[in-house]
């Protein structure tokens, strides 16, 4: 079977697209909550938020991904050190308030201690941290 000029370009396009941004990456968003409200800090003091990947027998894995915290609303975004998103997977998530160097949180949240576990995958939404809630 012969393919005319038209076919070819068809198939070339289509093939182009099969691999553009279909790694399957995602933006995880997400907000940080304290008594029901956004945790919002004062200038100067600083939120990190951190996506630990878990492997499956639930270990902390070997790639973490830094989100991007905003301390006038308490909303964050992890984008990977790219900007096109973080693999989907089950991850650990950690959030310390560093004040002149310290953990304000007294490592309440860090990776042995944190309750926030999260499943992320192309159906999440919106990441819900509530900091009152321990487990």
């Amino acid at each position: 079977m012969k393919l005319t000029r038209l076919g070819w370009v068809a198939v070339l396009v289509f093939a182009g697209l099969a691999g553009c941004g279909g790694d399957g990456r995602i933006n995880a968003k997400g907000r940080v909550i304290k008594a029901g409200q956004p945790y919002t800090v004062p200038e100067g003091d600083y939120v990190r938020v951190t996506f630990y990947e878990l492997t499956p027998d639930g270990a902390n894995g070997k790639n973490s991904y830094a989100a991007t915290f905003n301390n006038a609303d308490g909303t964050f975004r992890a984008v990977g050190p790219d900007g096109r998103g973080i693999p989907p997977g089950k991850y650990r998530v950690c959030v310390e308030h560093e004040r002149k160097r310290r953990d304000l949180f007294r490592g309440a949240y860090n990776t042995d201690t944190t309750p926030y576990v999260f499943d992320v995958d192309s159906r999440t939404k919106e990441l819900l941290i509530d900091l009152d809630r321990r487990s």
